[in-house]
């Protein structure tokens, strides 16, 4: 995986050249939107949006042979967050931002692609219930097509968080060995911060529920990074953190409250820091 990011940055147009490529193809455009995320984050907004104009050629070559435009969205969202995360370095701080753009996404999309997105929601409603009007599918379907431009964001901040978390990752591995792991492990949210996500959450249980998947997207990243600084000072081995992962895939519903409260409880305790660190077997 490295060397995909070793390859890119040795030089501007080797990483303008793959991040075009890697759009072209619709299960591999987010590698194009961590080349544009690494660039961002090592040389800064300027070179970052030369990478951005790269990627966008593909993106548009994979809109016109799919007739599905969302890595543009993804490519737009990644750059801000990169943006975020480089000039305030904190994951925190780029969490938050990545909610606020989603709601401003989502109410543009609900405000002005209403049709389109009805009518996507037909086709899928279509394939789901295989016609049968009135199933169960057809019904849950019917009742989530309010919600469809922010169930749309969700995904797409999810998968432009992913994108920075694998800049991120490069960019480490590349420059600073060492340092993503120590920035997951200290990942928490300031009471603030916290206290502001729970605000917007009760709001959003009232006015647009469907504006919940958003903020939970936050509670989920910081719980993943709290679970794995535990695994990681408690000397554990990596079967748990397999564990949670498959956990969080099948018994979503369950592991999310959880990892929410983990983080509430982290946030005003700082369970890592009361956490003794074992030493390592080898020293023993």
């Amino acid at each position: 995986m490295l060397g995909i990011a070793r390859f890119a940055m040795k030089s501007p147009l080797h990483t303008g050249i793959l991040a075009a490529l890697f759009a072209v193809v619709p299960v591999l455009y987010v590698f194009s939107a961590a080349l544009v995320a690494l660039t961002t984050l090592r040389f800064g907004l300027t070179a970052g949006t030369r990478i951005l104009i790269f990627a966008f050629v593909g993106s548009l070559v994979s809109w016109f042979l799919s007739g599905v435009p969302l890595s543009l969205l993804v490519l737009v969202l990644v750059t801000f967050l990169a943006v975020t995360l480089r000039e305030t370095q904190s994951w925190g701080r780029t969490l938050l931002v990545s909610v606020v753009l989603g709601l401003i996404f989502a109410m543009i999309s609900q405000s002005l692609f209403q049709d389109l997105l009805d009518s996507l929601m037909n086709i899928f409603q279509q394939i789901v219930s295989a016609g049968r009007v009135g199933s169960a599918q057809w019904q849950l379907i019917e009742a989530i097509k309010p919600m469809a431009g922010y169930i749309l964001l969700t995904s797409q901040i999810a998968e432009a968080l992913l994108a920075l978390l694998l800049a991120r990752y490069w960019q480490a591995g590349l420059f600073n060995p060492g340092g993503l792991k120590a920035e997951m492990h200290s990942l928490r949210f300031t009471w603030q911060e916290a206290s502001l996500l729970i605000v917007a959450m009760l709001i959003a249980l009232l006015m647009q529920p469907g504006a919940l998947m958003l903020f939970g997207i936050p509670f989920i990243f910081a719980g993943m990074a709290l679970i794995h600084g535990i695994v990681a000072k408690l000397k554990l081995g990596g079967q748990w953190l397999v564990a949670m992962y498959i956990g969080l895939f099948l018994l979503n519903q369950i592991i999310v409250p959880l990892l929410i409260l983990f983080v509430l409880v982290d946030t005003f305790f700082d369970i890592r820091k009361r956490i003794p660190e074992l030493p390592n077997k080898d020293n023993e």
